[in-house]
C-alpha cells in the first residue's frame, strides 16, 4: 500500500511516499513513522528499505524529499539547510495527522546519518514526538567539522561563498564524495548507486555548507518528550561514536545508546550487516515506545 503524496512546508511543495500496512484502516488506526534520510539523498535512496521493515511490523512510514531536493519544489537546488529540514519533518507529521489509517498520538522519528541529526532536532522542536531513533549522526556539526585538517581555511572560503550567493543569488556546487572523503567504504556506494535515481545528485551548494557548521540538534534534545533511542556502527570513520554519545547524555527521559560492534557507517542500510541488528533494536523500542 504504496502512495505518492503531496505536502506543504515553508510555502514550497513537497513529494513523499506513504506506505500503509497491511491491515490499516480509519476503523484500524496505525503509529507512523518519518523517515528521515541524511546528506543530500533523496526519498527513494537506501530508507526505503528501513521503511518496508517497518511497515511489516504495523507501522506507516513516510518518506519526504526535503525542499531544494528530489522531486520537492525550491531554488537553488541541493541547497542543504538543517534547520529548514527540521521544519519538512515536522510538516510532515502534520501530514501524517490527516492520514484516517493514522492515529495522530503515536508518531516516531527514524533517521540515520545526518537524517538522524535532523530527527533529533524535529523531536527536541515538536512535542508530538513519542518516539525518535538517531543512527549515526552528529549532535553538534559545527563540533564535527572543525576537526578537519585546515579547518578555518576552509570556513573562510564557505563564508565568501555566502557573500557571493548573497550578494548575487549565483551558487557554486561541491561534490558530495569529496565532503566525506573520510570514508572512501560510504563514498563508494554514493557513487555507484547515484545512477540508478534520476533525482538524486552527488552535490550540494557550497555556501549551505554554512548551515550545516551551525547546526548542533543535541541543544535542542533537553526539551523533547520523546524516548529516544542512539545507535552509533562499532566501526564508523565518517561520524564518531562520541556523537552519539554527547546527544545521549543531553537527551532527558526514557533513553537508550546501542552500540553496533563491527559495523561501518555504509552498512547500516538495506544490504548491510548492520542492518538487521539496527532494525531489531529499532522495532523492539517502537514496540516500548509506540
Amino acid at each position: 500500500m504504496e502512495h505518492e503524496v503531496t505536502l506543504y512546508s515553508g510555502g514550497m511543495r513537497l513529494s513523499g511516499i506513504l506506505r500503509l500496512p497491511e491491515g490499516a484502516s480509519a476503523g484500524k488506526k496505525v503509529p507512523a513513522v518519518v523517515c528521515c534520510q541524511g546528506f543530500s539523498l533523496v526519498k527513494e535512496v537506501w530508507l526505503p528499505k528501513s521503511a518496508e521493515a517497518l511497515n511489516r511490523e504495523g507501522y506507516a512510514t513516510l518518506n519526504v524529499d526535503y525542499r531544494f531536493f528530489g522531486a520537492s519544489e525550491g531554488e537553488p537546488r541541493c541547497r542543504l539547510v538543517p534547520s529548514m529540514q527540521v521544519e519538512d519533518v515536522r510538516a510532515a507529521l502534520t501530514f501524517l495527522e490527516t492520514v484516517p489509517e493514522v492515529d495522530p498520538m503515536r508518531l516516531g522519528l527514524f533517521g540515520i546519518s545526518l537524517g538522524a541529526s535532523v530527527a533529533a532536532g524535529a523531536a527536541g522542536k515538536d512535542p508530538r514526538v513519542r518516539a525518535l531513533v538517531a543512527v549515526a549522526g552528529p549532535g553538534d556539526l559545527g563540533r564535527v567539522w572543525s576537526q578537519f585538517p585546515d579547518f578555518p581555511k576552509f570556513y573562510e572560503k564557505v563564508r565568501e561563498a555566502r557573500r557571493h550567493y548573497t550578494a548575487t543569488g549565483e551558487v557554486r556546487y561541491v561534490a558530495v564524495p569529496k565532503l566525506l572523503s573520510s570514508d572512501p567504504d560510504t563514498c563508494a556506494l554514493l557513487v555507484a548507486d547515484a545512477p540508478n535515481y534520476p533525482r538524486w545528485r552527488l552535490e550540494i551548494t557550497f555556501e549551505s555548507l554554512m548551515d550545516l557548521f551551525e547546526f548542533a540538534p543535541e541543544d535542542d534534545l533537553p526539551k523533547t518528550r520523546a524516548a529516544c533511542l542512539f545507535v552509533h556502527p562499532g566501526d564508523d570513520t565518517l561520524i564518531a561514536g562520541g556523537e552519539m554519545a554527547s546527544m545521549y547524555a543531553k537527551a532527558r527521559g526514557t533513553k537508550k545508546l546501542v552500540k553496533l560492534p563491527g559495523v561501518k557507517h555504509h552498512e547500516i542500510y538495506g544490504e548491510g550487516k548492520g542492518f538487521g541488528p539496527l532494525m531489531a533494536e529499532t522495532l523492539a523500542f517502537f514496540a516500548s515506545h509506540l
